[in-house]
């Protein structure tokens, strides 16, 4: 016997499809009159497919790095569907617009697909899919044995990213308009990551899964001038992971200690954090009059937060606050963490005079985190240094509190000032303020001089600059910048139609002679497009870029506690060029190349030529074949990470429609 279910989501979810339906009757019942001189026009449609397989061959080299960059997968694919469905108003009781669309679906790293369904003057529903497949595994990263051939990566990544999104807007672009919305997070997959303890690091694998839901409604006010918009909502969030080791290991680090191997046998753990945390946003937009306008947008949030952790492993450890070894430990820590947050951004733009604007932001950031925890920590086969004999176990009961707080104020002021209609100047000043207080209190004061010039020749000729110089009292980390030259120039230009180029240069240097950190960094990028259409059936386009990066920083040696110095030294250049052109019967070649060098301390090149073919076969109908190459290399003198791979699709397009 079925029965009626009680989760609290498909309750939600009648209300929303029972609202429609009075929504949509209601207002069918209006338009009655049009109805019956409507339900005879024609449906209107458009349908768009692109679908195809996809092979792979000749791959050589790493396959985790060729996953952590690319990860295209082989098989059959759906590239892209879009179907649109249109009736004429008042025809139908339900809808009168229905659009779906679809992206990358059959196994790639990046799936989407989104749906509008609508009845003018009624209601409008989206709902909104996101998958993304995220996966990371580079054997070098942090992993102390890579040098001498081991090459299985110590952090690997391989999480299922899904987003979900549904927002029902009642009586849109109406003097009211309420809406109601529904978001959902979830992550799961495995991990390997690194456990920092008993006197050394260990590798353990874990099972990541979290997700949250957020539950959300609000009004929309629309007047002339001034439009409000208020929303309340919670999220529901809650993280699951469970940790373990698949077999026992010596650590990182093979040197004895005090004369004994540290080793672990085995670990288990698992964390538990739950929390509700509600929202609510205000967004206003109000012009009293044509010269002046008007902007705020605020949102509140309390944060409540309950983590539990517990974990138990075995083998051989050292705890340096204890001064001892033991061969176990069971930990349980239960806690609680409160976060208020508050984010604020307010602007404002006044014109006197038809030359003369103004314009004044200020964003705000601000939020503070109070917490405390009960730690009870035992440890088995307990043995100090300092003492003789073993206790079969030790307890420790700990109580920790801790207070962080955080504020951020961004103020800017800038003034244009039309010298002509195509020559405009700007001036203007932006103060940042940043505070950090965890043990101490920590802040810096940052002025900026903001710059700038642009002037349109004409519709197709333009060029503007951008120049920044900054000032910072003291830094709070050590790679903050203190002072800085920022500029940066962009120009179009076309001497005729057909051919267009379009170019930039940034320049960004920073020099922070504090004493004891010397952190200086120079950046010198350049870049240069353009697109030429010799013949209505050949066209070209392409581009370079090029960069440059210095730095230079200071720093002690953990180890040691002996002072040393960081250099790094790159320069980038990429290049790309397409060629299409126009064969018989309407049928198009395309051939493309792009490569990326990069010599200094990291040198690499990556090569990525294409080739497609499209013939249609039918008005509706073509089909296509294309090849892609990659080849990845690192130009180092220690076993360089590189692969090679060959992908061809062959796939065929469709479309059809009804205006």
């Amino acid at each position: 016997m079925r029965t009626i279910s009680s989760n609290p989501w498909f309750r939600a979810a009648g209300l929303v499809l029972g609202l429609l339906q009075l929504f949509s009757l209601g207002y069918g019942q209006d338009q009655s009159q049009d109805q019956s001189q409507n339900q005879n026009q024609d449906v209107r449609y458009r349908f768009s497919l692109d679908a195809g397989n996809r092979v792979e061959s000749g791959f050589k080299g790493s396959r985790d790095l060729y996953r952590s960059q690319l990860d295209y997968g082989e098989g059959p694919k759906l590239f892209r569907a879009n179907l649109e469905v249109s009736v004429p108003q008042g025809s139908n009781s339900f809808f009168d617009r229905i659009q779906l669309r679809l992206n990358d679906w059959g196994g790639e790293p990046h799936t989407s697909a989104n749906f509008r369904m609508s009845k003018s003057g009624a209601y409008e529903l989206k709902f909104d899919y996101q998958n993304v497949q995220y996966f990371s595994s580079i054997p070098r990263f942090a992993n102390p044995f890579f040098e001498q051939g081991n090459l299985q990566s110590q952090h690997i990544f391989d999480i299922g990213q899904r987003y979900s999104r549904l927002e029902v807007r009642f009586r849109p672009n109406k003097a009211i308009t309420p809406f109601v919305a529904w978001d959902r997070t979830d992550r799961r997959g495995p991990v390997r990551t690194t456990l920092s303890g008993g006197g050394d690091e260990f590798v353990i694998g874990s099972l990541y899964d979290t997700y949250s839901n957020d539950l959300r409604g609000g009004v929309n006010f629309n007047v002339s001038n001034f439009n409000l918009m208020l929303e309340q909502g919670i999220r529901i969030y809650r993280e699951r992971t469970d940790y373990s080791t698949s077999a026992p290991q010596p650590g990182n680090s093979l040197r004895p200690f005090l004369g004994r191997d540290i080793f672990l046998n085995n670990y288990t753990g698992d964390t538990d954090s739950t929390t509700n945390i509600p929202f609510s946003n205000a967004v206003a937009v109000w012009r009293p009059w044509e010269q002046l306008s008007l902007r705020a947008n605020v949102a509140y949030s309390m944060a409540t937060l309950e983590p539990f952790l517990s974990d138990s492993m075995t083998g051989n450890f050292f705890s340096i606050p204890q001064s001892a070894f033991f061969r176990g430990q069971n930990q349980q820590v239960f806690g609680q963490v409160k976060r208020p947050s508050f984010f604020g951004d307010f602007s404002a733009e006044f014109a006197p005079f038809s030359r003369f604007r103004i314009i004044e932001s200020v964003k705000t950031h601000n939020f503070h985190v109070s917490g405390s925890a009960l730690s009870n920590f035992v440890y088995l086969q307990f043995e100090p240094v300092l003492e003789t004999g073993i206790r079969d176990q030790f307890s420790q009961l700990t109580e920790l509190g801790s207070f962080m707080s955080f504020d951020n104020l961004t103020q800017e002021l800038q003034g244009m000032f039309y010298v002509t209609p195509r020559l405009v100047a700007r001036l203007g000043h932006r103060f940042e303020r940043r505070e950090m207080a965890v043990e101490q209190k920590l802040r810096y004061d940052r002025n900026v001089l903001i710059t700038g010039l642009s002037y349109d020749f004409n519709m197709r000729n333009r060029i503007s600059a951008e120049y920044e110089y900054g000032t910072t009292d003291r830094p709070i980390v050590r790679t903050d910048v203190v002072d800085f030259h920022r500029a940066r120039l962009r120009g179009r230009f076309s001497p005729f139609e057909k051919l267009e180029f379009s170019g930039n240069a940034t320049l960004f240097e920073t020099d922070n002679d504090i004493p004891d950190l010397d952190f200086t960094s120079l950046q010198r990028d350049y870049g240069l497009d353009f697109t030429y259409a010799v013949t209505p059936r050949v066209s070209f386009s392409g581009g370079w870029e090029r960069s440059h990066l210095d730095t230079n920083i200071f720093y002690v040696i953990p180890q040691t506690l002996q002072l040393d110095q960081f250099f790094y030294n790159e320069e980038g250049n990429f290049g790309n060029l397409l060629v299409s052109v126009g064969l018989i019967r309407n049928a198009s070649l395309t051939l493309g190349y792009s490569v990326w060098g990069v010599t200094g301390d990291f040198p690499l090149n990556y090569h990525r030529p294409v080739l497609r073919v499209e013939v249609p076969v039918h008005e509706r109908v073509s089909l296509y074949g294309q090849w892609n190459y990659y080849e990845y290399n690192e130009k180092v003198n220690f076993l360089p990470q590189d692969y090679l791979t060959n992908l061809a699709t062959f796939g065929f397009r469709v479309s059809m429609d009804r205006p």
